[in-house]
């Protein structure tokens, strides 16, 4: 009996859900992967300040927003990578996440949706989801690369999470960096999340800039993640944490999921292990020029 209960109010849940793709708007992926924010707002000389701490963290939407504030303020970072930053979605209160912790910190931000979540707008104002960036720094030429290979069917029809849009990495200068914002897919195979990595380096390695930060959540299996180092090593990127075995930046697995690599930079960095506020646990990686 209490079986059948559960079973057919998660029916319920899940067809309510997927209503969404009737009632809300439906947005484009332009709509979708559009950048928004004030990436110039604040103003510092980033030659002024050294070592510069970069900090990279899947936020899980940002639900534990007054948590997740504390923790950078507390962390003091010059640059913030955010991964799963709601906007305007009821589980997170509505909130537009980016800005509002941007406003909080006195930084500048970006902010592209990889997807619009169905089922979690209100008053048809469309809830998406997606990367951000906060800058102590002028943010300049903020651009999204969307992945070619995707997981479409995963996630469109998914009766619990259903959304459209794709995967992307948000790519912005700040700092004096060339940085890219990464949420790797999840429900893929090791394969398909290692031609979303290389279509990364390989716009990569077209700039011409000499200082390159590559972070966020790459959502790495076990098996993998030797030749994902090994991959970042032929770009002449390095672990920015250092390759330490049994390194954990996830509550539910004991194997790295998240990452910050680096070029033309030396660095040291850490997991903060924070109980109760997200999934992931943020990187933070302390940067400073090659002698």
């Amino acid at each position: 009996m209490m079986r059948s209960a559960l079973f057919l109010g998660l029916m319920f849940f899940a067809v309510l859900r997927l209503a969404g793709y009737i009632t809300e708007p439906k947005l484009r992926a332009a709509d979708i992967h559009r950048i928004v924010g004030a990436p110039d707002d604040f103003h510092t000389d980033p030659l002024n300040r050294q070592p510069l701490n970069v900090l990279s963290w899947n936020i899980e939407r940002g639900v534990e927003f007054d948590e997740i504030l504390s923790t950078l303020q507390r962390m003091n970072a010059d640059v913030v990578l955010l991964q799963e930053v709601d906007r305007f979605c009821l589980r997170s209160n509505r909130r537009d996440v980016a800005r509002e912790l941007a406003e909080a910190l006195r930084m500048n931000w970006v902010w592209a949706g990889e997807f619009q979540e169905i089922g979690e707008a209100q008053r048809r104002v469309p809830a998406l989801t997606g990367q951000a960036v906060l800058s102590r720094y002028s943010i300049r030429d903020a651009a999204v690369i969307v992945f070619r290979d995707q997981t479409w069917f995963r996630w469109h029809f998914s009766p619990v999470q259903p959304r459209r849009g794709d995967r992307i990495a948000l790519k912005v200068r700040t700092g004096g960096m060339l940085m890219y914002d990464l949420h790797i897919e999840s429900g893929g195979t090791d394969d398909l999340r290692q031609r979303q990595i290389d279509e990364v380096l390989k716009d990569a390695v077209q700039e011409p800039d000499s200082r390159v930060v590559v972070g966020g959540d790459f959502n790495t299996s076990a098996d993998a993640r030797l030749p994902l180092l090994h991959r970042f090593s032929k770009e002449r990127l390095v672990d920015a944490l250092g390759a330490a075995d049994g390194r954990r930046t996830t509550v539910r697995h004991e194997h790295p999921l998240d990452w910050i690599f680096v070029k033309g930079l030396n660095a040291s960095g850490n997991v903060e292990p924070v109980a109760n506020i997200s999934d992931h646990y943020p990187l933070m990686a302390k940067l400073t020029d090659l002698d």
